[in-house]
């Protein structure tokens, strides 16, 4: 197929109607609903990681055929321009209804690296109310060969299919339409399409205000970020998975800093190459924690430190080659860092607000990172929620302060990592000249003044914000993490309180008018009981002995999750451990058939011991102890 054929089939040809599905919205909130799709794909489809805007325009009719030109032109097609801070996205549609035609070339990025990204122009026809999508990379890729029957090239209308907003008989719908003779491995596509896409456009179109800019990875290039983040994934990640001695989740822990490693190399790399400068950045993580993060960092050549009140397991699995010091940070004249770049606070609590603080006195080119988690101001915890703000969102307001209070150009963005907290802030640059320093320290030293919860005693000797800044401390009140780890899993809860919950939860289950039962081999029937919502669950109790589980740095769930053997708990709602499946615990969980061997048989099998039908289990298959006769020792090991 010929250029000029492909043109001339793009401007004329109609589809066939795969499906349509009613909305109660308008076509300006049509428009705002595939701005999300144009925008961040990767919403909507788990297999891509994001997409990149390379060129858009509005134009009109007569201009149309130039502008597929350019694309179908390997000499004349745009550049990929937007690979830095400044990425470019298209502007909600909604907001240019008013052009005739909007033109934008964009680039989708799929999680698989081995997966070429795929180049699509979108047509946005406001006069008919289309939207049409053409895939075009595979014009132009020949064949390894350069030889095939039909030239090299894939034909279009394997690839194409378009959007349609329709008012008829009052009521309003979106269209699928697409060729009706496609390729095999293309109408599994078609077929996601009119399952997935079409009906998610549906429910954004009948919302209003809807986002529709990007909103995570916005201050890297996405396809470098992903390219990056699957290379130290399988480098690191997998190993530190299968070794992990802390009682931490591994795949939480372990892949969050492997994805926050990834990011900061990037934002490193482009500070270099903007900058000019060939020697690695260095860096000082403050409130290290299982120390990874350092690791990872240290590993990739950046010289570097990890200081934490508390030194964990894993820190013996690392090597001589990361650097993590057992030690507690008070914010002060001691707490710079004149000799490093960069200063991390990865959910670093108590000392949060105080990063920019030490990042600004530390010298005039430290920059820092941080990611907010637990609410804490100077010296206190942080309790001042603003109107018609979330508590997350003041807080993180509160945070973005403190660095323009410190002098930063403060930059935002959301991680893409396995938490609720996501949100970090960079101060790479600083919004004023170095003479002003003195002034700005000043600034710092009023503000943190200002809010700290216990006043300073007199000061003779001239502006007590002056003395803040030479003597040890920078806050009377300020309190640093014991060095002592806090239980945070309901562990010092009495025995009586716990055998009442957990008998009484189970009772419930038991006895609820949903209950299952199962049939087993050797005749038996066994209940597995109901399922109740975590909502419920609660209501059983009363409060003092939910304050009592909050005390404990838990709560019911967390109690009920410590029963692992005998409750499921997922999805918000609770019911009994299914011991008749195969595999009834996660692969992830102790009790799995990978780890069996190391915890088979020691402990006594609850279900055994209280289930009025026992457990479902013949003693030879349960992982538990079917009475004293059956348990084995446990044999302690060094770790």
């Amino acid at each position: 197929m010929e250029k000029e054929d492909i043109i001339r089939y793009l401007e004329t040809f109609e589809e066939a109607t795969v499906d349509k599905l009613s909305t109660v919205g308008t076509f300006e909130t049509f428009c705002d609903a595939v701005t999300i799709w144009i925008n961040k794909p990767h919403v909507v489809n788990r297999r891509l990681c994001g997409s990149k805007v390379l060129y858009q325009d509005s134009t009109s009719e007569e201009d149309l055929s130039g502008f597929i030109k350019k694309c179908l032109s390997s000499s004349e097609r745009p550049e990929q321009v937007h690979t830095s801070v400044d990425l470019e996205e298209v502007p909600s549609l909604s907001s240019i209804v008013d052009v005739s035609f909007y033109f934008v070339l964009r680039e989708v990025f799929y999680k698989q690296v081995s997966q070429v990204p795929t180049k699509e122009v979108i047509l946005i026809d406001f006069r008919k109310q289309i939207v049409k999508f053409i895939t075009i990379p595979d014009f132009l890729r020949k064949t390894s060969n350069n030889e095939s029957s039909d030239g090299g090239y894939i034909k279009v209308d394997d690839v194409t299919y378009q959007l349609r907003f329709k008012q008829e008989c009052s009521k309003s719908w979106i269209i699928l339409n697409a060729t009706d003779q496609v390729s095999e491995p293309k109408q599994g596509y078609i077929d996601w399409l009119k399952t997935t896409l079409l009906r998610k456009l549906v429910n954004w179109s009948s919302e209003k205000n809807l986002r529709t800019s990007v909103t995570s990875l916005r201050l890297v290039p996405v396809d470098r970020y992903n390219q990056l983040y699957n290379h130290l994934k399988e480098k690191y990640g997998k190993k530190f998975v299968a070794i992990w001695p802390e009682k931490t989740d591994p795949q939480k822990f372990v892949y969050e800093d492997v994805a926050i490693a990834a990011y900061l190399l990037i934002i490193w790399e482009m500070q270099r190459k903007e900058e000019k400068r060939e020697e690695r950045q260095s860096f000082v993580d403050l409130g290290c924690g299982n120390g990874l993060l350092v690791h990872i960092l240290r590993s990739e050549g950046h010289a570097g430190l990890g200081l934490d009140v508390r030194k964990r397991n894993i820190w013996d699995l690392y090597g001589d080659q990361t650097k993590l010091k057992e030690e507690s940070i008070t914010p002060s004249a001691e707490s710079t860092f004149p000799d490093f770049d960069w200063l991390i606070g990865n959910h670093s609590d108590e000392l949060t607000p105080w990063i920019p603080v030490m990042a600004a006195r530390s010298s005039y080119s430290c920059s820092y990172f941080v990611l907010p988690c637990c609410h804490f101001d100077f010296d206190c915890k942080f309790n001042q929620k603003e109107a018609n703000e979330s508590n997350y969102r003041s807080y993180l307001n509160f945070v973005h302060g403190i660095g323009e209070v410190c002098g930063f150009n403060v930059q935002e963005d959301t991680l893409r990592i396995p938490s609720t907290k996501r949100v970090c802030f960079i101060g790479q640059t600083r919004n004023y000249p170095p003479e002003e320093r003195d002034l700005v320290d000043d600034r710092i030293a009023n503000y943190i003044k200002l809010r700290s919860s216990k006043s300073l005693p007199p000061n003779n000797e001239g502006n007590p914000a002056k003395r803040m800044k030479t003597e040890d401390s920078w806050s009377e009140g300020f309190t640093p993490r014991s060095s002592e780890e806090k239980s945070r899993n309901c562990k010092t809860v009495n025995a009586e309180t716990v055998s009442y919950i957990v008998q009484t939860v189970f009772s419930v289950l038991l006895n609820s008018p949903d209950c299952e039962t199962r049939q087993l081999e050797d005749g038996r029937v066994w209940r597995k009981g109901g399922k109740k919502s975590l909502g419920d669950v609660v209501k059983l109790f009363d409060k003092d002995v939910l304050k009592h589980l909050k005390s404990e740095c838990g709560g019911l769930q967390t109690l009920l999750r410590n029963h692992n053997s005998v409750f499921n708990v997922s999805g918000g709602a609770v019911q009994l451990r299914d011991l008749t499946l195969d595999e009834p615990y996660s692969k992830h969980s102790k009790l799995s058939k990978k780890d069996k061997s190391q915890h088979f048989k020691t402990m006594q099998c609850w279900f055994y011991n209280n289930h009025p039908d026992g457990c479902p289990m013949t003693a030879e298959k349960c992982h538990f102890a079917h009475g004293e006769q059956d348990l084995k020792k446990v044999t302690l090991t060094k770790s």
